[in-house]
């Protein structure tokens, strides 16, 4: 039972923490909110579900980061760039678009809830006594890798220098010959991309819906502001926390009730610690 519990509990932190470090780093980057994010999630599960009978389900989740990739181009002119200085107007165009996203879905792959099947989720492996999924192992390691992947940009890396440096001054960036507008579209295309890779893997044991996307998000944002709105590390944290309190809640308490129970927590947890679990520190925020 405890092997089952931990591996829900990472798949949906893991969930979690790709769209909410998405989230994080385009608002250090922009100081805009990507309501669309949500929608990042659905249309990745949607596209790699697509393809995966021609290419393959591990190839697909490639494609589907490739086209939220593109999508994340689209949204960043769009709905942002224009709003530059104006937080409240892109976030009410992000909120707008993020319906109109919805609306292209239900358009093109129907309204009807699809099941999504891979090789993976016909094969488990014995962890002790429990057999888990193949898939939900795909899961976990992939949503490891990518986040590894992210810090190693953001920490390491001379565009994840350039990301802290327009998020600490945009002006004084551009006046050292940074092109911001080429580092916030690079910002939303990450956090596009990282947002469908939660949807391709999440797809498969889930059912795919044009509103899926929805939990990922209230999750992902529970999970910037129990780490701290804008550290990247506290939101990992945070979606670490919520995946496993859900989990738990799901086994000894209800499915029905998990996500309420785990936002409860949430609540008290803020209550005592306003300012989220991780104490903000410019040099770990993007």
């Amino acid at each position: 039972m405890f092997i089952q519990i931990l591996v829900n509990g990472l798949i949906l932190a893991g969930n979690y923490a790709l769209v909410a470090v998405g989230l994080t780093l385009i608002f250090g980057v922009m100081r805009m909110v990507n309501f669309a994010e949500g929608q990042s999630v659905m249309i990745g599960a949607f596209v790699a579900f697509t393809v995966t009978p021609f290419v393959g389900y591990l190839p697909a989740i490639g494609i589907a980061m490739i086209v939220n990739g593109l999508l994340g181009i689209v949204i960043e002119r769009t709905a942002f760039r224009p709003f530059r200085g104006a937080e409240l107007n892109g976030l009410i165009a992000s909120m707008g678009l993020s319906i109109i996203l919805i609306n292209l879905a239900e358009i093109i792959w129907g309204t009807v809830p699809q099941t999504f099947d891979t090789p993976f989720n016909q094969t488990s492996v014995l962890i002790g006594t429990v057999g888990v999924s193949v898939q939900r192992l795909v899961v976990v390691a992939a949503s490891v890798t990518l986040l590894g992947s992210l810090w190693w940009i953001v920490e390491r890396s001379p565009l994840g220098r350039q990301f802290r440096a327009v998020s600490e001054d945009p002006e004084i960036a551009a006046a050292m010959g940074i092109n911001v507008n080429r580092i916030s579209r690079a910002a939303v295309v990450i956090g596009s991309s990282l947002a469908a890779a939660a949807g391709a893997l999440s797809g498969p044991v889930n059912l795919l819906t044009p509103d899926m996307g929805q939990n990922e998000m209230l999750s992902a944002f529970a999970a910037i502001i129990l780490g701290g709105f804008g550290n990247v590390n506290g939101t990992i944290l945070g979606a670490l926390m919520i995946g496993m309190i859900q989990a738990l809640a799901a086994v000894y308490i209800s499915n029905a009730y998990s996500t309420s129970i785990a936002f409860g927590l949430i609540i008290v947890i803020l209550i005592f610690f306003p300012r989220g679990l991780v104490s903000e520190k410019l040099a770990e925020n993007v």
